[in-house]
């Protein structure tokens, strides 16, 4: 009937061997919850049996045996779940004496979740929302969730032959059943993709993970980008002899804003009972002092509490930093190489260091010179090189998010899935930049 046709097509029934009933759709209140029912019938004429391989030729061969029920769970329609009584045939086969029921590709076999919501779940699974808001959703249970999660990680997991040519490298706190707490991802550079997470962090396990790759696909690794953690400096050398090494630009300034405050916090605390509203000063404005002087506004005067007369960003940074000789020192010497650093500029950079050799400057300031020394031919590739680890911090993020609408995970094997699901299974429109900061110049 033409009704039945549409209510198939509604449902997403497209196979043509299930006949719904004249009255296909009734209603059942089940768990506090109706459902619509949709009632229907399979059967076919099978081309051979299913156990011993004889083919169906005439009556002699099989015949029907009986049907046997199944309810199978459908999508949602005005935000009611429906469920498919469905009636599969059973068949006998006069050969061997066994019976088989048929199968549709509705469903599979020895399964009543239709794949539909399987598929509805993995989809759901790339959003930032708990397992069992997804099950409430989709009115399955939070097990069946993380089943089809499961299934679905173990076809997005990496090919273990190749690599990416350019790698961008990095640690998240990881689940606590984890060696060290912390666990470790990386991703094609280029691309932004997400290549791999693995369980630990710790030198000697990434070493060992690593070396799984064939030679060939380890030496053809030109690049990898990451922080100034020292393993991963080793790491790179044993691995990928052939890669060179660029520290991100964020964790450089990172290291000259974490010591500046460090500073600023120091000047704080001794100004605190003799000079009090210098005190406050220090405290509430701590974020003109890290601002890159050449971003501070000086054309745009205004009144403050804690200032007499009109005054500026800029005047009132200068009158800060002037409030202790060190940390005038340390601010002009680290918005000297920010400014390097934004301008591209290695050789200013390094003449820099050279001459803060020359003066007395605190023991954190001093410590963060002596990492970028350490450091300088991967701090100069960050002059050349494009690349960053942006979009690998951007995926922290998302993964805190995730672990927080979910309320932690206890396996580490089903927040990998998650992950791989979350940044593997979706499609990027992402366009690649010039690998050099030239190319982009000349483009």
């Amino acid at each position: 009937m033409a009704h039945t046709h549409y209510i198939k097509k509604l449902l997403h029934i497209k196979d043509p061997n299930i006949y719904l009933s004249e009255v296909p759709v009734t209603r059942e209140k089940k768990k506090d919850q109706e459902y619509l029912v949709v009632h229907g019938k399979l059967t076919y004429r099978p081309s051979c049996c299913k156990v011993c391989g004889v083919k169906n030729t005439s009556s002699q061969d099989l015949i029907k045996h009986g049907t046997k029920c199944s309810t199978l769970t459908l999508t949602h329609v005005n935000f009611q779940p429906v469920l498919l009584r469905l009636k599969k045939q059973r068949f006998l086969c006069k050969h061997c004496n066994s019976t088989f029921i048929a199968e549709t590709s509705l469903v599979d076999r020895h399964c009543f979740i239709s794949n539909l919501i399987k598929t509805t779940i993995a989809m759901e699974l790339k959003e930032t929302q708990s397992m069992t808001l997804i099950a409430q959703h989709l009115s399955v249970s939070p097990p069946t969730v993380i089943r089809v999660m499961r299934q679905v990680g173990e076809t997005l997991e990496p090919n273990n032959q190749e690599l990416p040519q350019h790698l961008s490298i990095d640690e998240f706190k990881s689940v606590k059943d984890v060696s060290g707490a912390m666990s470790f991802l990386f991703i094609n550079a280029s691309t932004h993709r997400l290549t791999d997470v693995v369980e630990n962090r710790q030198l000697p396990y990434l070493l060992d993970y690593f070396m799984r790759y064939p030679v060939e696909a380890r030496n053809k690794v030109k690049t990898v980008t990451m922080d100034m953690y020292s393993p991963y400096t080793q790491l790179v050398i044993d691995c990928f002899p052939y890669a060179k090494i660029i520290i991100d630009r964020f964790h450089i300034v990172q290291h000259m804003n974490r010591a500046l405050n460090s500073e600023r916090i120091k000047v704080m605390n001794e100004l605190r009972y003799t000079r009090p509203r210098d005190y406050r000063k220090l405290k509430k404005q701590w974020k003109l002092v890290l601002k890159n002087e050449d971003d501070l506004d000086f054309s745009c005067y205004f009144t403050h509490r804690l200032y007499e007369g009109a005054v500026t960003e800029k005047m009132m940074a200068d009158y800060l930093v002037q409030l202790d000789p060190k940390l005038e020192c340390v601010y002009a010497l680290f918005n000297q190489l920010k400014w390097a650093l934004e301008h591209r500029n290695f050789k200013r950079f390094k003449s820099y260091l050279e001459e803060s050799k020359k003066c007395t400057l605190p023991r954190k300031a001093r410590t963060v010179l002596q990492t970028f020394e350490k450091h300088l031919e991967a701090i100069k590739n960050a002059f050349v090189y494009t690349l960053s680890n942006g979009p690998i911090e951007g995926m922290n993020n998302k993964i805190k998010n995730i672990k927080r609408s979910g309320y932690g995970y206890r396996n580490f094997y089903n927040l990998r899935a998650r992950l791989l699901i979350s940044y593997r299974l979706t499609t990027s429109n992402y366009q690649p930049r010039a690998l050099y900061f030239e190319d982009e110049k000349a483009v």
